[in-house]
């Protein structure tokens, strides 16, 4: 804050994905880690970013698809995705009369991090992707144009807005 001048967009964006085949199979501490990064960290970063956005400001979150079209092997994900899209939407009418947008972008398969670390069974690894339109996952510098717009004040009058980048496949 003090060595740029100020803040004028927050951008929350970690996440922690593990499959799991069953319910039986998710432990106390993986719905605890699961929840602690995707919503706890969400709320806390943006409660102590907020007194530094102005007017014309932004916050953008990170949900995915998952919020909308739940694997079965993602469940605890894929409920932290829907707590960020209802964040999303709730905190964009608490801050819109401070003039302060609040938007998400919700991706479908996108190759990153998350993927070959726990995030995908190893067996779907080698076709992660393939069932969308188009027949591959995403690269996360295919998203950075969606996350510029929401950023941009030509976006002035964009809030509460979920955005999606799924190849194609329409679940929301």
């Amino acid at each position: 804050m003090k060595g740029l001048g100020g803040l004028d967009l927050l951008v929350n964006n970690a996440a922690h994905q593990v499959s799991q085949a069953s319910l039986a199979d998710l432990s106390t501490d993986q719905l605890d880690a699961t929840f602690k990064t995707n919503v706890y960290a969400m709320v806390w970063i943006t409660k102590a970013a907020l007194p530094h956005l102005p007017a014309g400001g932004c916050v953008i979150n990170t949900a995915s698809v998952q919020a909308f079209e739940p694997s079965a092997n993602l469940l605890d994900y894929a409920m932290t995705k829907s707590c960020m899209v209802s964040f999303t939407k709730s905190l964009a009418k608490q801050l819109a009369g401070k003039g302060i947008r609040v938007n998400a972008v919700a991706p479908g398969p996108f190759w990153t991090p998350l993927q070959p670390s726990g995030g995908q069974p190893p067996d779907a690894i080698v076709t992660f992707g393939e069932k969308s339109p188009l027949g591959r996952p995403g690269q996360p510098a295919e998203l950075a144009g969606t996350y510029v717009l929401l950023a941009a004040g030509d976006s002035s009058y964009v809030t509460g807005e979920v955005f999606g980048g799924t190849g194609g496949s329409m679940p929301y």
